[in-house]
């Protein structure tokens, strides 16, 4: 059932990052996760593109993932920034996927625009464990 949730957030992400790449636009990171209700969400950082970055969006995320899960439980959340795949600094959609179970992986997808703007062709994932940021007991 987890993998399911995990699943189903991560097509969310994905499918919602693609859309707006495909429209030529570049996106502020934002995050989507499952309650144990079954509700979805759909969750970003309200802050100022002039005086932010990335990693601010990224940690306000986490934050709210937190917030979020005392208050309501969740199951399954991940987030997604337009960044660069580390092998060969590629452009790549980059994930941070975790379960309430406290696995989480890192999903990176490189891609590359074609003729048009709204063409994109996409290279395997990369999946990778990492340390979960958001099920994580915070003292």
């Amino acid at each position: 059932m987890l993998q399911r949730h995990l699943q189903e957030t991560y097509e969310y992400l994905f499918d919602t990052a693609h859309d707006v790449l495909k429209g030529g636009a570049s996106f502020a990171p934002f995050g989507a996760g499952i309650r144990k209700t079954g509700e979805k969400i759909h969750t970003n950082c309200d802050l100022a593109i002039d005086t932010s970055t990335p990693a601010d969006h990224i940690s306000g995320l986490i934050a709210g993932f937190r917030q979020d899960d005392q208050e309501n439980g969740l199951i399954a959340a991940g987030l997604v920034f337009d960044g660069r795949a580390s092998s060969d600094g590629a452009a790549a959609l980059c994930f941070h996927m975790e379960g309430a179970n406290g696995n989480a992986v890192e999903v990176i997808v490189p891609y590359a625009r074609r003729e048009g703007a709204g063409e994109l062709a996409f290279d395997e994932p990369q999946i990778t464990p990492v340390a979960a940021e958001i099920f994580v007991d915070v003292q």
